[in-house]
């Protein structure tokens, strides 16, 4: 059964880019580390997020080159 949807509309977006103001494509998820690095679809940044106490995500650092 198809959805109706093409693999660019399924993506998550979330947030806006720091440098550019465009939205943000998941890059990658790892709940183990509590850790998803998004990227910027406009400039390329990727942007990392991880957890704090509380439990929300908050930005750690954001890079041209993905260093994890």
């Amino acid at each position: 059964m198809a959805s109706g949807f093409s693999g660019e509309e399924q993506r998550k977006h979330r947030g806006k880019c720091i440098d550019c103001g465009m939205t943000l494509e998941l890059y990658m998820l790892d709940l183990k580390k509590n850790k998803r690095i998004l990227q910027c679809r406009r400039c390329g940044l990727f942007h990392s997020y991880s957890k704090d106490l509380l439990g929300k995500w908050k930005l750690a650092k954001a890079a041209k080159v993905l260093d994890l």
